[in-house]
């Protein structure tokens, strides 16, 4: 029997990559892939349309990637840190409304870049049609819904409002310590994304690592196509260390680049170790146990 491999950080045209979801599930299935997550940019929006793609053929674990600030512990922006975050729940999204830098000037000027490209709603409107006085992004994409620009909230969310999107709006990042333990109140497993890109030193790694892990960090993409075997090593050896899960992830965009989803980079990656997903699970568990 073919092994059967897992690639946790894929990203569709939903979000910043340039396949579709139909063409990732297709690839994955003849890559032998037997779990993926979409973890696209700040939306769940191509989870239930990758799930009916897929049906019996993939494993499809919800999935999402958020980035942090580290400008607290006085690191420029090229320190870049993102999470990826399984198994949130839809109270993500109102937490991802925190990220504007207020809600009532980020409406506004979302409700202006619609109104330019010729969608006409008022924030008085969006008020009324989900019956409460604060409303963020997600109020306006179930508003927008209502009335028929989009098939459903999550649709008018990717296509208006999301990152690169003609209505999208800047927002600011939370720290990390905030944003894990903002995952895990929104029934999240946080998992440290691509480690690497955070441009630090091993012992400055050790160190922010002590610091997330503190904060309630479940794991780290160790395997990930640009991270050489001795950074694995390395990574692993933490992992240990603070009791945290390897993850795998691909990080994948686009089917032009080198990354072939759950290959890798000339087949780098092919892990195929059930056991990342059954530890993932079980932390969801336990996570639920303790907001419930």
């Amino acid at each position: 029997m073919n092994p059967q491999y897992i690639d946790l950080h894929i990203h569709s045209n939903f979000s910043d990559g340039k396949e579709s979801v139909e063409s990732i599930v297709k690839s994955a299935i003849e890559n032998n892939v037997r779990t993926i997550s979409f973890t696209e940019h700040y939306n769940l929006s191509s989870l239930e349309l990758a799930r009916n793609i897929a049906k019996d053929n993939l494993e499809i674990i919800p999935g999402i990637e958020i980035g942090s600030s580290l400008i607290e512990y006085g690191l420029s922006k090229k320190h870049v840190c993102h999470f990826t975050a399984y198994f949130v729940n839809r109270k993500i999204y109102k937490i991802l409304d925190e990220y504007e830098i207020t809600r009532k000037k980020t409406v506004t000027k979302i409700i202006s870049k619609l109104d330019q490209m010729g969608i006409n709603i008022t924030s008085g409107q969006v008020v009324r049609e989900v019956k409460k006085e604060s409303i963020g992004r997600y109020d306006i994409a179930y508003t927008l819904f209502k009335k028929g620009y989009a098939v459903s909230p999550v649709h008018a969310y990717s296509k208006y409002l999301d990152v690169g999107k003609n209505a999208y709006v800047e927002r600011e990042k939370m720290g990390p310590k905030k944003l894990i333990d903002t995952i895990i109140k929104c029934g999240g497993v946080p998992v440290l994304a691509h480690p690497k890109s955070l441009k630090l030193n091993n012992n400055d790694l050790d160190t922010f690592i002590r610091i997330f892990n503190e904060a309630g960090l479940c794991g780290i993409e160790v395997y990930n196509p640009h991270n050489s075997n001795e950074k694995r090593e390395e990574l692993l050896e933490l992992c240990e260390k603070y009791n945290l899960i390897s993850t795998v992830g691909s990080d994948f965009h686009n089917f032009n680049s080198d990354i072939k989803i759950g290959l890798g980079i000339n087949e780098n990656l092919k892990i195929s170790d059930y056991s990342i997903i059954t530890r993932l699970k079980e932390k969801k568990y336990e996570i639920d146990q303790k907001i419930k």
